[in-house]
């Protein structure tokens, strides 16, 4: 890698920003983080991330959801990674059908799982550009 993959980080818990950044700089990646959507937001707009990992709930339990829409709208080519405690009950708990996500799992999310997702996003997005 010439220039480092930059991935952002969106979620209300300091854990999860550790085990991202210690997982993903460990593999490579530039790890930025937020603590809410509308951070989120103003980091994307700053960064420039090529992938997205984003929390469901955060300040609001769906502001995940509103948060991945807004990227859908303003940046559609960077994929978004949703790691969710309910992510099996998704559907049923909110309206799922418009989601534009890449991908929504389950949090704990083990590091081997997670560094595969980024790479299969990434690698469908170099595809599609």
């Amino acid at each position: 890698m010439t220039e480092q993959t930059k991935v952002l980080v969106i979620d209300d818990d300091p854990d999860i920003h550790a085990f991202c950044r210690l997982v993903l700089e460990s593999a490579g990646y530039a790890v930025s983080v937020a603590s809410s959507g509308a951070e989120g937001r103003t980091v994307m707009a700053s960064a420039r991330p090529d992938l997205v990992i984003l929390d469901v709930m955060m300040e609001q339990a769906d502001a995940g959801f509103d948060t991945a829409q807004w990227f859908a709208r303003e940046f559609p080519g960077v994929p978004v990674l949703m790691l969710s405690s309910i992510a099996d009950a998704a559907d049923s708990l909110f309206d799922t059908s418009s989601l534009a996500v890449a991908d929504l799992v389950n949090k704990p999310i083990a590091p081997e799982e997670l560094l595969a997702k980024v790479k299969r996003l990434l690698a469908r997005r170099a595809r599609v550009e």
